[in-house]
């Protein structure tokens, strides 16, 4: 673990004799503030290793995850970041991949992490959707996540039904894990600061969902939120052969009144809705 005083603790001073800077293409916010450091890093240890983390920045988190010789794999878009990270964490426990999370197949995944591992990540807005969509993909592999978000990401991901927060992502992770928001993160918490404050998610993965179930509740709730202002009897079915009246049966068959609107819709009957159109 990088001692008190190292390159994380001071973001803009690191940057500087790196002669790099803050990419706002990458959306890159770096955390220096201790306290949430310890509060995040405590949520990960209560899981088992080994750690992915996705996007460690100047190395924050990564130095105390790896406390005691936990193996990381710390994955990092930015080639300058990347070869900043290889060489401070170099001969410890930390590999450093310099590669965009995403691009990343599942057979790679695998192949190095054959046992399983937790995630954590502090993600940028741009790609927080992406990544939870990846996550729930890999969720075999890595059934358990840290996540550090944009306050706005984070209420969307939690949401109920009946508010303009809850959505497609609001119902995966209800039916799919166990979401909770640990606490919030406050913009100065950030080098640069962002113009919104940050909350830490955890999730756990449910273990009972075959991916033909999964990809049948994907295929249903995207139909069901494609246009959000209009009732559920409006939703485009092209995977249907018999078009709208065979999508109203299906939801009178779940239980769902074709009238609703998908907002007023909550996760169970969706869940139930899958079901219904994965036995087809």
């Amino acid at each position: 673990m990088p001692p008190p005083g190292s390159p994380a603790d001071n973001p803009r001073r690191t940057l500087a004799a790196l002669g790099l800077a803050p990419r706002k293409r990458l959306g890159q916010n770096f955390l220096h503030d201790g306290n949430v450091v310890r509060k995040i890093v405590a949520l990960a240890r209560a899981y088992p290793p080994p750690f992915l983390e996705i996007g460690p920045g100047l190395g924050a988190l990564t130095g105390p995850l790896a406390e005691s010789g936990v193996p990381v794999l710390a994955v990092e878009v930015d080639r300058g970041l990347s070869a900043h990270l290889a060489e401070q964490f170099a001969g410890t426990s930390v590999e450093i991949l310099e590669a965009d999370f995403l691009g990343i197949s599942g057979p790679e995944w695998l192949r190095r992490f054959p046992r399983g591992g937790t995630v954590v990540g502090n993600l940028p807005y741009s790609i927080s959707s992406p990544v939870v969509l990846r996550l729930i993909e890999l969720r075999g592999l890595f059934p358990r996540a840290v996540l550090m978000l944009q306050r706005e990401m984070a209420e969307r991901l939690l949401a109920s039904p009946g508010g303009k927060e809850y959505g497609i992502l609001s119902v995966y992770l209800s039916v799919l894990a166990e979401a909770r928001r640990e606490f919030a993160v406050a913009r100065g918490c950030f080098h640069p600061a962002p113009e919104v404050d940050s909350a830490v998610v955890t999730v756990r993965f449910f273990g009972s969902f075959p991916d033909p179930l999964v990809e049948s509740l994907r295929v249903v709730v995207r139909a069901a939120f494609a246009h959000r202002r209009k009732t559920l009897r409006n939703a485009p079915v092209p995977f249907l052969p018999g078009g709208a009246g065979e999508w109203c049966g299906l939801l009178e068959a779940a239980g769902i009144d074709p009238s609703r609107r998908a907002e007023t819709v909550p996760p169970a009957s969706y869940l139930g809705l899958a079901r219904r159109f994965a036995r087809m």
